[in-house]
């Protein structure tokens, strides 16, 4: 974060100095955990579901705390105090005056699939212009956003911002704080349609990051897509379309598959290379590009971007291969989707051998009333993948359990409980077996990771 004065530090919270005068000190960063604040640092204190901030002022003070900004009065000697009326609106207001202190590259990233693999090769692409501020985890919505913007320091030349939604205005309330120049948007899928009721709302919704773009901006756009060609009117910013298909300006081409990763030849209006990914999937193929895109629009070769993206490495739930001895696990436990199981399955078909195939699987979340068809869809899509043994869990995944026998998946087990398939998931198990391990965050499915590499 820019260093700030108290008197600025003030007007930009908007609140009130609980003291007489303005201390002389500097505001140089900010923190919302008292165990993570550094000297300088402010102090928000936040009222939670199970901690309230305000105990924990003073111990903030004595690690080094410039100020303490709270929403009730606080009794304390050891620092001053801001009174404001909104906790979550002052970091926020403090995000804004840190953007606007930047003049590189803000790239926002938002899709139903992909977002967070994308940050992940963005922000490693863009390592070839300095050091970047990127979303760590899933810091990406009203409050991780501003959050990650005011880790920025006077030596990051860029900021990559993943932006998550579960409702129309969201993303557009987070471009008003994060204010890209170049948008990127991976998929438009199924994601929250509970929520938002139909696929066109989720559509609108992710595009309201490129609707923000200036006239200047680029948007980066997945050009198989079709409902980003139907909404590519959203924005007046130069659209550069990346995929495997015509019409597209980065395309993928002779993609070829290994248990170490991927590699395809890709052209771009700069020219042609052979570029390899440690990730697996056409998906991160897709993912890639998207990298690609971004960096070339920034100036990047395509020798520095394939330094980049060679770093990338698989994070735990997003398709990392785990050797659990006789077994491999695809760990894909973070979240699911039927796009993302699907291309999960994909994978699992192509790294492993006939009778080898075990499918462990469970409800995908918030798809409202097309739930029962999505969860069938997914059955059938197990069997085409040519598995040999699927195990679910989860009211819903009765549904794919039904789907994959009637389409002559040879063993399906379902399971009511994550516990009972814990108690039984070994015995199913053979040397040699590939077990992909997929299922939505709430169903705790990386359990079965863990319990599969302990056995």
């Amino acid at each position: 974060m820019t260093p700030m004065s108290f008197a600025n530090f003030v007007r930009v919270v908007g609140g009130t100095p609980v003291l007489h005068e303005a201390p002389d000190v500097t505001v140089t960063g900010v923190a919302i955990d008292h165990r993570q604040v550094q000297p300088g640092h402010a102090f928000v204190a936040f009222v939670g579901q199970r901690v309230d901030g305000h105990q924990f002022v003073d111990e903030a003070f004595r690690r080094g705390a410039s100020v303490a900004v709270v929403t009730e009065d606080v009794k304390t000697a050891l620092g001053p105090c801001i009174r404001v009326q909104n906790a979550l609106q002052a970091v926020q207001a403090l995000a804004r005056w840190e953007r606007g202190q930047f003049e590189g590259p803000v790239v926002g990233i938002t899709g139903s699939n992909g977002k967070t693999t994308t940050k992940e090769m963005v922000a490693a692409v863009l390592g070839a212009l300095g050091p970047c501020v990127y979303t760590s985890a899933n810091q990406n919505n009203e409050l991780g956003l501003p959050l990650t913007i005011l880790q920025r320091d006077a030596s990051h030349r860029a900021m990559v911002l993943e932006m998550g939604m579960r409702g129309l205005g969201q993303i557009e309330e987070l471009c008003t704080i994060a204010r890209p120049n170049i948008g990127v948007i991976t998929h438009i899928g199924y994601n929250h349609i509970e929520l938002l009721g139909s696929q066109e709302n989720i559509a609108l919704a992710k595009t309201e990051l490129i609707a923000s773009l200036p006239n200047d901006g680029i948007a980066v756009l997945n050009g198989d897509d079709p409902w980003l060609r139907r909404m590519q009117h959203r924005t007046s910013a130069r659209i550069l379309w990346y995929g495997m298909g015509e019409g597209c300006d980065i395309r993928a081409t002779s993609v070829t598959w290994s248990q170490e990763g991927m590699s395809f030849e890709v052209d771009t209006p700069h020219g042609t290379a052979t570029l390899r990914i440690r990730l697996l999937g056409q998906h991160n193929v897709m993912n890639a590009l998207a990298a690609i895109a971004v960096g070339q629009t920034l100036g990047i070769s395509l020798g520095d971007i394939q330094i980049g993206l060679g770093r990338v490495e698989a994070q735990r739930g997003r398709l990392r291969l785990v050797d659990a001895g006789d077994v491999t696990v695809i760990d894909d436990a973070y979240n699911a989707s039927p796009s993302s199981v699907g291309a999960s399955l994909e994978v699992l078909e192509r790294i492993a051998r006939p009778g080898h195939r075990v499918a462990v699987l469970g409800d995908m979340l918030e798809l409202g009333e097309m739930a029962v068809q999505a969860h069938r869809e997914v059955g059938r899509r197990v069997a085409s993948a040519g598995v040999d043994r699927l195990l679910c869990v989860g009211v819903l995944a009765v549904e794919m359990a039904r789907a994959a026998e009637e389409a002559g998946v040879p063993v399906v087990r379902h399971f009511n409980a994550l516990e009972e398939l814990l108690a039984s998931v070994g015995s199913y198990l053979q040397p040699g077996d590939v077990v992909l391990v997929k299922a939505s965050r709430g169903v705790q499915l990386d359990r079965a990771v863990d319990a599969i590499a302990a056995l």
